[in-house]
């Protein structure tokens, strides 16, 4: 029950749960520290006694080594000993010498068994004793002597008993001895064996070169005779019988005491090193716990902030998908954020890229909202944030990236700072401020939960953005700004309601001449004109008479839907309407601007159910429309069905046509008053598989129309280089071709014509482009004539005086030659002058343009130019359009002349 009690306490408040789990801990290193120092204690006492012990059993090991030592060195000293008597004894010429008739050879004993073995054997006592123990002969220490009485104790204890040879400790003169003896024998059979041979005995004093000779073998310096009783580590010198003579003794070495007496401090400072490590490592171990404790707390604690902000993220996103309001949703994000990081003061400032200020938006504090921040000072700031969006300042105003915030720092009490740049599309456009009275630091999941808020604020500035567009772009997909019209995806509910009425029309009404308006008066006074255009037509169209509905459509067009299928009836109306809109004074009642009408018209259900396809039906017969010279008014018929079909076929031929090489080029020459060749105009053919041969009328309109104008150009210019590098390249004639508008139109044609030239390595003056006079008005057009005369080509207006050029246009585009249309030279055909045509050739003469006079068919009309001074004609009367081969025998022909 107590378990449960601290379980649902520790749940309630969790850091008391964590001051009883420390306070636990605490307890249970105590008790393990008190357990280590009593287990070292133990170790050590352990460890000690088995050293004791093992020092006492290393030094009880080597004495018994040194004893067994010093036995085996005295047992090789005896073996030594014996092996020297049995040398001397078991000698044929000793048994001769001590064996002879007259007794022992003296003098052969002192020569043998004199110095020598002393001096070179180290024996101290030699004898030689009869069977009877009487001593015949004696050295002591290399010095023969008169055989003694005293040495009964040896002989007795040198005795043989069973065998021969004897050996062991007796006492000589009251010192122990090491004794030998043997009898002397033959050592041939030769020699007989003497009946009762005498003995030799050799000994060596125990207390002078015995021990010495000990000493050395056992590296025992201080080994020594004594005659104190048997002690333990002494080892005894015993007689044959057992007794014992003396004793050796020496300072026992203990290895193992030694050992002890090294190691014990090293073990002394291990065990202590031990049990200090292991007081560290406990110590360590315990800090480690206090901290792994601490981290679990921090870790709690940062769940606890990561579910509180994962919920205040899931309810911002929430206000961003139900499209909140901006207040709304700017608000909410300021008190989320502020109750996840417990400050007072968020912010947002918004930064004026006119000149980078920094402007409070919105802010906890209402006080703030309006604040500006500006300066040299700030740049830094922004820079700082352009570079790394986060800014986190535990110490603001210490802080060298917000020195130029120092006054606002300053007067708002502001200790730490966390700055979340906002950016939309790359750019910074604002800051999302936190900003705390006290120090503080700042934690990564808080860092990061503001970033995530702060990309939820640019996604939602972005919707709101893009749901601006949006609107914006309905509005424009459905009414038009410039008439204030609808568009006809406005209309699409008032067209269903047309369609459940019962028939009704579709007209297309196209306005020409607000292009004209827009070069020379500018696009606003265009705009001014089709808005008149649309209010007037707007309240005509409200008249009982027609109940039509008006709606802008692209391209200078307006659209009409008119209910109803009479067409009579609405002919009439609409008749009227156009020559109202054709007499209207446009702009400006005192120099009013001049538009242009046509109008065509497709019925519902009729011409088609469907609202595109009248539509076409419609543009259909706007074209038909477009040619009439009148009334410019045209319904959609089914003859415009087999025209349009027409046009497509002749389309698809025209394709095939570029692709099989049928078109050919045919050159009309061009004189000078002398009648020589100047030169020739190139001229386009189609060789119809068909058909036949067919003129540019036949089918230039439909290749300008589908665009195919542009590769038939393109292979035009290709042709005529070929021939001027040809078989032309020797003379100096110039030929001209006429350039459409597509050609114009195009970015890139003049890069072309730069590269054919560069190609086919021409001289550029050798080529006239020709232009008709209503190019020069269409947008655009000028720029590109003028890149093509810088290039060095020769620019000709065709048909001068037929459109719309003025002088202003002559003098802008600088142009080389004009062309005299044949039109005003006809009138030579029934009066003898022709006045509008000395009128411009007197222009030409005045501008310093060349004029080559075109469609010159009569004698008369080649007397009329003479007089005028004109230099180039070209016409019927003269020569008719040529196949190149024959233009080529001309160019002949006239060199022959």
């Amino acid at each position: 029950m107590p378990d449960t009690m601290d379980k649902d306490a520790s749940q309630a408040d969790p850091s008391a749960g964590i001051a009883r789990a420390l306070s636990r801990t605490e307890r249970d290193y105590r008790r393990l520290s008190l357990g280590l120092a009593a287990l070292l204690a133990l170790a050590m006492v352990v460890m000690l006694a088995i050293l004791l012990w093992a020092a006492r059993e290393q030094n009880l090991q080597h004495a018994r080594h040194t004893h067994e030592q010093i036995e085996t060195q005295l047992e090789q000293i005896r073996r030594r000993l014996v092996g020297q008597v049995l040398d001397y004894a078991i000698w044929d010429l000793s048994h001769l010498a001590v064996h002879a008739d007259d007794g022992p050879d003296r003098e052969w004993l002192e020569l043998e068994m004199g110095a020598n073995l002393h001096d070179n054997l180290g024996i101290d006592l030699a004898l030689l004793v009869s069977a009877d123990q009487e001593v015949l002969y004696e050295v002591q220490r290399g010095e023969p002597r008169p055989p003694a009485t005293d040495h009964g104790p040896l002989l007795t204890q040198s005795r043989p008993a069973t065998t021969p040879m004897t050996s062991g400790f007796a006492l000589w003169q009251e010192r122990p001895v090491l004794f030998a003896t043997a009898p002397v024998l033959p050592e041939s059979d030769h020699h007989a064996q003497a009946p009762s041979p005498h003995r030799l005995l050799f000994a060596f004093e125990v207390g002078n070169g015995l021990a010495r000779i000990l000493r050395e073998a056992t590296n025992l310096p201080d080994l020594r005779l004594t005659d104190t009783p048997e002690q333990p580590g002494r080892l005894p010198l015993r007689t044959r019988t057992g007794e014992p003579l003396a004793w050796l003794e020496w300072t026992p070495s203990e290895p193992g005491s030694v050992m002890l007496r090294q190691s014990l401090p090293w073990l002394l400072l291990t065990l202590l090193g031990l049990g200090g490590f292991s007081a560290l490592l406990f110590r360590h171990l315990r800090h480690q716990a206090r901290a792994s404790l601490a981290t679990v707390e921090e870790l709690r604690q940062t769940q606890s902030r990561l579910t509180a902000q994962q919920r205040a993220w899931h309810d911002l996103r929430d206000l961003h998908l139900r499209d909140a309001s901006e207040d709304e949703f700017i608000t909410a994000l300021l008190e989320r954020s502020s109750q996840l990081l417990d400050i007072p003061r968020i912010s947002l400032w918004l930064l004026d890229g006119g000149d980078d200020r920094l402007i409070c938006h919105a802010s906890l504090v209402p006080e703030t909202v309006g604040e500006e921040l500006c300066g040299e000072d700030l740049e830094a700031y922004l820079v700082a944030l352009r570079r790394t969006p986060v800014l986190v300042a535990d110490d603001a105003p210490a802080a060298p990236r917000l020195t130029g915030l120092h006054d606002h720092l300053h007067r708002h009490e502001i200790a730490s700072m966390l700055d979340i740049g906002l950016f939309v599309a790359g750019e910074l456009r604002g800051v999302l401020c936190c900003e705390s009275p006290r120090p503080r630091h700042w934690h990564t999941d808080e860092i990061n939960a503001l970033t995530s808020f702060s990309g939820l604020l640019c996604q939602f500035a972005e919707s709101l953005r893009r749901r601006e567009v949006e609107r914006t772009l309905h509005r424009q997909l459905h009414h038009d700004e410039v008439t204030a019209l609808p568009t006809l995806h406005g209309l699409e509910e008032h067209i269903e309601s047309l369609r459940r009425q019962g028939p009704f029309q579709v007209g297309i009404l196209h306005v020409k001449g607000l292009n004209q308006i827009n070069d020379s008066l500018g696009k606003a006074f265009g705009d001014a004109a089709l808005h008149e255009v649309g209010e007037l037509l707007r309240r005509r169209l409200a008249a009982p008479a027609l109940r039509g509905v008006l709606a802008r459509l692209p391209a200078n067009r307006l659209c009409l839907l008119l209910p109803g299928d009479d067409r009579n009836g609405l002919q009439g109306c609409l008749v009227a309407l156009l020559d109202e809109l054709h007499a209207h004074p446009w702009l400006n009642e005192n120099a009013p601007a001049t538009l242009h009408f046509s109008l065509g018209l497709a019925g519902y259900p009729q011409d088609s159910r469907d609202l595109d396809r009248l539509l076409q039906r419609a543009e259909l017969a706007l074209e038909r429309a477009r040619g009439e010279a009148r009334h410019r008014l045209a319904f959609y018929d089914d003859a415009l069905g087999q025209w349009q079909r027409h046009q497509s076929r002749l389309e698809r031929e025209l394709r095939d046509a570029i692709t099989r090489r049928e078109f050919r080029l045919y050159f009309q020459p061009q004189f000078d008053p002398g009648g020589r060749l100047h030169g020739a105009e190139a001229l386009l053919r189609w060789v119809h598989p068909e058909r036949g041969l067919l003129a540019p009328d036949d089918f230039i309109a439909e290749a300008e129309h589908s665009g195919l104008i542009q590769p038939i150009g393109d292979w035009v210019l290709e042709e005529l280089l070929a021939q001027l590098t040809g078989p032309l390249r020797d003379t100096d004639l110039v030929l001209a071709v006429n350039v459409s508008v597509q050609q114009l139109r195009d970015h890139g044609f003049p890069a072309r014509v730069e590269a054919l030239l560069q190609t086919h390595d021409l001289p550029p003056h050798r080529l006239v482009l020709e232009v008709v006079e209503s190019l020069l008005v269409t947008p655009g057009i000028m720029p590109r004539l003028a890149a093509l005369r810088a290039l060095g080509l020769s620019i000709a207006l065709d048909d001068f005086g037929t459109g719309y050029s003025s002088l202003r246009y002559l003098q802008e585009l600088e142009v080389d030659e004009i062309k005299l249309d044949k039109v005003f030279l006809d009138p030579l055909k029934t009066r003898p002058d022709a006045p509008l045509a000395r009128s411009i050739i007197a222009l030409a003469r005045a501008l310093d343009l060349r004029l080559v006079a075109e469609g010159v068919e009569t004698a008369t009309q080649v007397d009329f130019l003479h007089r005028q001074g004109v230099t180039l004609m070209q016409g019927y009367h003269l020569a008719r359009p040529e196949p190149v081969d024959v233009f080529l025998r001309r160019v002949a022909g006239s060199r022959d002349a």
